[in-house]
């Protein structure tokens, strides 16, 4: 057997095909194939998007650590009107949602 007697070899050839159209059909239809790649495509692509939102989160809480660091007074203020605060002087009104019936 030479290599030009196997390159012309019909049932090589149609082995080949076979064995192809079988690993891509495989490929294709079972459930660790392309329905799986696409299922964990469209999971990475939903924790990308959480990933920029906890970027943009820590580079927010890390703004205020260095607004903290200078002292900033508004942020001071702020922060404590957040926990109902107020100053020397002030009076604080609560508003409450009115209850339906």
């Amino acid at each position: 057997m030479t290599s030009a007697w196997l390159l012309k070899s019909s049932t090589l050839w149609a082995v080949l095909v076979i064995s192809g159209l079988v690993s891509a059909g495989i490929l294709l239809l079972s459930p660790d194939g392309v329905p799986s790649l696409r299922k964990r495509q469209t999971e990475m692509a939903g924790q990308l998007v959480q990933l920029q939102k906890m970027r943009r989160y820590n580079r927010e809480l890390s703004q205020e650590v260095h607004r903290l660091a200078a002292k900033d007074p508004e942020l001071y203020e702020a922060l404590a009107r957040q926990q109902g605060l107020a100053r020397p002087g002030e009076t604080i009104y609560t508003f409450r949602e009115p209850k339906n019936h």
